[in-house]
């Protein structure tokens, strides 16, 4: 294993704890609700401040990034989104659970922009796959994150979760202690990269000038979009499961595990079929095949509902990677900002699609908020065609 390889599981691995985080909140937050004697208001105020903080202002910290490169924001990302927590886990009132829930955001917000840069310059040619080892690492500890803080409230309650600073805080020591090798490594690739032919400075570089900010804007649409649809369907499912098909609670997060880890394993597999056929034709496949699996969800039930879920769990994710990379080639000079959009800024609406969808449901009931959610990839779709071959435009 090369050394560009054995950094971006390092990369992936500081991804898995930093949103390992992420996938804590939303169980710990039941916990904190009853010790607070919070309304549901005040809870949902926790979750805006961790949202805010660790995806909206990702872009601020790409700007950062692509002006200064900050590559101890990797090391310092990851502890903190964990340090902050531990403090939660701690927390004597309800201000300073918002104080430390702000911190653990503001560690994911750091981290992410840097990390995906870095993962960018160590692809070389399969960028897709790439971008796909590096993010699958956030996939899983958001996936996990529900399963981690079930062990931890059976063993010690909130309490407990300062134990996790122990492997975060031993990765982001190694993370401090090779970044100057990583710098090496960073020079190395640079120096070593070819040259843009004279076709590419005077028709491909004309071509991604004269539309990228039209393509980006498509692409952060096409993102928002696919983020309110991964939102719903983690959010409604299991609803829909319990409470439409008298499903065991118990088996609804089983099903929901499903749905997370196969769309972990389709970051994967979308990231190495993008290199063989463009980030463009990916995404587009991916809103294209989730349309039938969405319109089938409410008429769909176990076992058939299980394969249905895992299915769509790994179609939809598998344009995570690649929006990432076209989005980055979109802004070549910026792929810091370019990636805290796609990841921070983009992914972080999900809240505001769910906000929306959750007005749906009370009028409407959930199996017809789940048929009117096959809208959003119809929608995704209908945008993506008017993205440009970024791999034809720079072809020579």
């Amino acid at each position: 294993m090369n050394q560009n390889k054995r950094f971006l599981y390092l990369l992936s691995l500081g991804h898995f704890l930093t949103d390992l985080n992420q996938g804590l909140l939303p169980i710990f937050l039941s916990i904190y609700k009853e010790q607070f004697s919070l309304s549901y208001t005040a809870a949902s105020l926790v979750a805006l401040i961790s949202n805010l903080s660790s995806s909206v202002i990702q872009p601020l910290f790409g700007f950062w990034s692509d002006r200064r490169g900050s590559r101890w924001m990797l090391p310092a990302g990851c502890f903190l989104a964990t340090l902050g927590m531990a403090l939660a886990g701690w927390a004597p009132n309800y201000l300073t659970l918002i104080l430390a829930v702000f911190l653990s955001g503001l560690g994911v917000a750091s981290y992410h922009p840097e990390a995906s840069k870095t993962a960018h310059y160590l692809s070389e040619e399969q960028q897709a796959s790439s971008m796909a080892i590096f993010s699958v690492g956030g996939n899983l500890g958001f996936g996990l994150g529900p399963l981690v803080a079930a062990f931890l409230l059976a063993h010690g309650g909130t309490r407990s979760s300062p134990f996790l600073l122990f492997p975060a805080g031993l990765l982001s020591v190694y993370l401090w202690y090779s970044l100057p090798l990583l710098g090496r490594i960073l020079a190395n690739v640079s120096s070593s990269s070819p040259k843009p032919s004279p076709r590419y400075k005077e028709e491909g570089n004309q071509v991604l000038r004269a539309g990228n900010t039209k393509a980006l804007l498509l692409l952060l649409a096409i993102v928002i979009l696919r983020s309110w649809l991964h939102a719903g369907m983690t959010f409604y499912i299991p609803f829909y499961f319990i409470n439409y098909l008298g499903g065991d609670p118990t088996f609804s997060s089983s099903l929901l595990g499903i749905f997370l880890v196969a769309g972990a394993l389709g970051t994967l597999v979308g990231g190495h079929l993008a290199d063989r056929w463009g980030a463009r034709r990916l995404i587009l496949l991916s809103m294209a095949l989730m349309i039938p699996l969405a319109l089938s969800l409410p008429h769909v039930r176990p076992p058939w509902l299980y394969l249905l879920v895992g299915v769509s769990g790994f179609i939809l994710i598998s344009s995570f990677a690649p929006s990432i990379v076209l989005a980055q080639n979109l802004l070549p000079g910026h792929v810091g900002i370019a990636s805290g959009l796609m990841i921070g800024f983009a992914v972080g609406t999900g809240g505001l699609g769910l906000t929306i969808l959750g007005g749906i449901a009370d009028t409407i009931g959930v199996p017809q908020t789940l048929s009117l959610m096959s809208l959003l990839p119809i929608l995704a779709l209908g945008l993506g065609l008017f993205l440009p071959d970024v791999r034809r435009a720079l072809s020579v």
